[in-house]
Protein backbone atom coordinates (compact mmCIF):
# COMPACT_ATOMS: atom_id res chain seq x y z
CA UNK A 1 0.00 0.00 0.00
CA UNK A 2 1.21 3.48 -0.85
CA UNK A 3 2.18 5.93 1.84
CA UNK A 4 0.88 9.48 2.05
CA UNK A 5 4.31 10.93 2.95
CA UNK A 6 5.33 11.71 -0.65
CA UNK A 7 2.11 13.57 -1.33
CA UNK A 8 1.77 15.61 1.85
CA UNK A 9 5.39 16.10 2.92
CA UNK A 10 6.80 16.25 -0.59
CA UNK A 11 4.51 19.12 -1.57
CA UNK A 12 5.67 21.16 1.45
CA UNK A 13 9.34 20.64 0.56
CA UNK A 14 8.82 21.58 -3.09
CA UNK A 15 6.98 24.75 -2.06
CA UNK A 16 9.91 25.59 0.22
CA UNK A 17 12.29 25.35 -2.74
CA UNK A 18 10.33 27.98 -4.61
CA UNK A 19 10.13 30.27 -1.59
CA UNK A 20 13.87 29.98 -0.91
CA UNK A 21 14.82 30.90 -4.47
CA UNK A 22 12.35 33.79 -4.54
CA UNK A 23 13.80 35.00 -1.24
CA UNK A 24 17.31 34.90 -2.74
CA UNK A 25 16.20 36.97 -5.71
CA UNK A 26 14.37 39.40 -3.44
CA UNK A 27 17.33 39.72 -1.10
CA UNK A 28 19.72 40.42 -3.94
CA UNK A 29 17.36 42.65 -5.89
CA UNK A 30 16.40 44.85 -2.97
CA UNK A 31 19.93 45.00 -1.55
CA UNK A 32 18.60 44.19 1.89
CA UNK A 33 20.73 45.80 4.57
CA UNK A 34 21.43 42.58 6.51
CA UNK A 35 22.53 40.76 3.35
CA UNK A 36 24.65 43.45 1.70
CA UNK A 37 27.85 41.63 2.54
CA UNK A 38 26.79 38.58 0.51
CA UNK A 39 27.11 38.31 -3.24
CA UNK A 40 24.53 36.74 -5.51
CA UNK A 41 26.79 33.71 -5.87
CA UNK A 42 26.93 33.19 -2.12
CA UNK A 43 23.17 33.53 -1.83
CA UNK A 44 22.63 31.04 -4.66
CA UNK A 45 25.07 28.56 -3.10
CA UNK A 46 23.15 28.74 0.18
CA UNK A 47 19.84 28.28 -1.60
CA UNK A 48 21.27 25.39 -3.60
CA UNK A 49 22.36 23.60 -0.42
CA UNK A 50 18.81 23.88 0.90
CA UNK A 51 17.48 22.71 -2.47
CA UNK A 52 19.74 19.65 -2.64
CA UNK A 53 18.80 18.55 0.88
CA UNK A 54 15.10 19.15 0.15
CA UNK A 55 15.19 17.15 -3.10
CA UNK A 56 17.07 14.35 -1.32
CA UNK A 57 14.40 14.39 1.39
CA UNK A 58 11.61 14.13 -1.19
CA UNK A 59 13.36 11.22 -2.90
CA UNK A 60 13.92 9.43 0.43
CA UNK A 61 10.40 9.79 1.82
CA UNK A 62 8.70 6.45 2.58
CA UNK A 63 6.85 5.17 -0.47
CA UNK A 64 5.02 2.29 1.19
CA UNK A 65 3.21 2.09 4.51
CA UNK A 66 5.56 0.89 7.23
CA UNK A 67 8.70 1.61 5.23
CA UNK A 68 11.53 3.28 7.16
CA UNK A 69 13.50 5.83 5.13
CA UNK A 70 15.46 8.96 6.16
CA UNK A 71 13.32 11.43 4.20
CA UNK A 72 11.44 12.75 7.22
CA UNK A 73 14.67 13.41 9.14
CA UNK A 74 16.13 15.18 6.10
CA UNK A 75 12.95 17.23 5.94
CA UNK A 76 13.52 18.40 9.51
CA UNK A 77 17.07 19.34 8.50
CA UNK A 78 15.61 21.44 5.68
CA UNK A 79 13.40 23.18 8.23
CA UNK A 80 16.47 23.93 10.38
CA UNK A 81 18.32 25.32 7.34
CA UNK A 82 15.34 27.48 6.48
CA UNK A 83 15.26 28.80 10.04
CA UNK A 84 19.00 29.50 9.84
CA UNK A 85 18.43 31.52 6.67
CA UNK A 86 16.69 34.05 8.90
CA UNK A 87 20.13 35.23 9.97
CA UNK A 88 20.74 36.37 6.38
CA UNK A 89 17.28 37.79 5.75
CA UNK A 90 15.31 38.54 8.91
CA UNK A 91 11.91 38.00 7.32
CA UNK A 92 12.86 34.36 6.67
CA UNK A 93 12.34 33.67 10.39
CA UNK A 94 8.62 34.31 9.84
CA UNK A 95 8.57 32.17 6.69
CA UNK A 96 10.47 29.39 8.48
CA UNK A 97 7.99 29.30 11.35
CA UNK A 98 5.13 28.91 8.89
CA UNK A 99 6.88 26.11 6.99
CA UNK A 100 7.91 24.34 10.20
CA UNK A 101 4.27 24.30 11.25
CA UNK A 102 3.19 23.05 7.81
CA UNK A 103 5.90 20.36 7.88
CA UNK A 104 4.91 19.18 11.37
CA UNK A 105 1.26 18.94 10.33
CA UNK A 106 2.15 17.08 7.12
CA UNK A 107 4.31 14.57 9.01
CA UNK A 108 1.62 14.06 11.65
CA UNK A 109 -1.21 13.54 9.17
CA UNK A 110 0.87 11.32 6.89
CA UNK A 111 1.72 9.04 9.79
CA UNK A 112 -1.86 9.04 11.05
CA UNK A 113 -3.36 8.23 7.65
CA UNK A 114 -0.79 5.47 7.10
CA UNK A 115 -1.58 3.95 10.53
CA UNK A 116 -5.33 4.00 9.84
CA UNK A 117 -4.93 2.44 6.40
CA UNK A 118 -2.65 -0.25 7.83
CA UNK A 119 -5.16 -0.98 10.61
CA UNK A 120 -7.96 -1.46 8.08
CA UNK A 121 -5.87 -3.82 5.96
Amino acid sequence: MKSKYPVLCGSILICELLVVYFAVLTTFGLSVKSAQTLSLGQLLIGASVVAVVAVAAVIMLPRRIGQKRPGVILGWIVQALLLASGFVLNSMFFVAVIFIALWAVAVYWSARIDREVAARA
